[in-house]
C-alpha cells in the first residue's frame, strides 16, 4: 500500500478525488493535542479523520510528516496527504504542494509554524499562508510546472500567497510562459488582500510599466500600504516618488492608503 503511493505522488498521478465532508471531532481533538504538545496523540485524531475524508485532517497530517512532529519526517507521506486533502480544494493544502516541488523541499520541523498553518487551515475565509525556509536533504524534485498548477488552484480560491507565488512564476517564465500582464493580474489580487510583498512588488509595476500603464501615483500607494504591511524593501523607490509627486499630492495618497486600511479592517469585523 505505501509502496503503491509513493508511485502514485512521483508519477505524479494523484490518488482518487474523496468527497468532501464537514469537519469531524477528531479533527478538533487534534488539534487540542497538537496545542497542549500532545503530537503523538494529534497525528492518531488527525489520522482517524483523514481516513474518513476529511480534508482538513489530511492537510494537518500532511504538515506533521513534512516537519517531523509526533512522527518520522517522511516528504513522500507528507505529499501524499497533501495531495489527498488538494484534490478536495483545500487551498492551505494545494499552496503547501506548490511550495513544496518550486523549491523541491518539505519544511524544517517548527511547532509554532506548525500550529499556525493548522490555524489557518480550520478558519473559514483565512487566505493568507506562512512561508517555509529552505533545508538540505530534499526528497521531491524541483518542479516548476506543478508548482505552478497547485498555485493556481489556490490562487483561484482566494489563497493571498500562491497568488503571490504564481506571480512570481510569471514574471520570470518559470512553469509557464513569461508574462507580464498575468504577473501584475496576480500579484494585484494578492496585494488586494493586504499581502504586502505583493503590494511592493504591484507598486513597482507601476513605477516601471510593467504588465500595466505606468502610474506613479498608483505606484506610491502600493508602495505605501506594502510598507505599513511590513515589506519596507520598496521604501527608498516610495521616497523617490514622494519627492516627485510633491507634498500636497503624497498627503492625499497617505490618506487614500489610510482609508484603505480602515475600510479593510472593517470588512473583517
Amino acid at each position: 500500500m505505501h509502496n503503491r503511493r509513493i508511485r502514485s505522488v512521483i508519477l505524479g498521478m494523484g490518488p482518487i478525488l474523496l468527497a468532501a465532508m464537514p469537519a469531524l471531532a477528531d479533527t478538533a481533538a487534534g488539534l487540542q493535542a497538537f496545542r497542549d504538545g500532545n503530537y503523538k496523540q494529534a497525528y492518531q485524531e488527525w489520522k482517524a479523520s483523514a481516513e474518513k475524508g476529511e480534508a482538513v485532517a489530511q492537510f494537518n497530517l500532511g504538515v506533521l510528516f513534512a516537519k517531523g512532529l509526533g512522527v518520522h519526517r517522511d516528504i513522500l507521506e507528507a505529499v501524499y496527504w497533501y495531495r489527498l486533502s488538494a484534490d478536495q480544494n483545500n487551498a492551505q493544502a494545494q499552496y503547501a504542494l506548490g511550495q513544496v516541488y518550486q523549491r523541491g523541499w518539505g519544511a524544517p520541523k517548527d511547532d509554532e509554524d506548525a500550529l499556525r498553518w493548522f490555524a489557518m487551515a480550520a478558519a473559514a475565509g483565512e487566505t493568507q499562508g506562512l512561508g517555509w525556509l529552505p533545508i538540505s536533504g530534499a526528497s521531491i524534485p524541483q518542479d516548476f510546472e506543478q508548482a505552478a498548477y497547485w498555485y493556481r488552484k489556490a490562487a483561484e480560491q482566494g489563497h493571498a500567497e500562491a497568488q503571490f507565488d504564481l506571480a512570481r512564476l510569471y514574471a520570470r517564465g518559470l512553469g509557464v510562459p513569461n508574462d507580464e500582464a498575468q504577473a501584475a493580474k496576480w500579484f494585484r489580487a494578492s496585494a488586494s488582500q493586504g499581502y504586502g510583498p505583493a503590494q511592493g512588488r504591484l507598486g513597482v509595476r507601476y513605477s516601471r510599466g510593467r504588465g500595466l500603464p505606468q502610474d506613479d501615483k498608483q505606484a506610491y500607494f502600493w508602495m505605501a500600504l506594502a510598507s505599513k504591511n511590513g515589506d519596507t524593501s520598496v521604501d527608498r523607490l516610495k521616497d523617490a516618488l514622494a519627492a516627485k509627486l510633491g507634498a500636497g499630492e503624497v498627503a492625499k495618497l497617505d490618506e487614500s492608503v489610510r482609508d484603505w486600511q480602515a475600510q479593510r479592517m472593517s470588512a473583517k469585523k
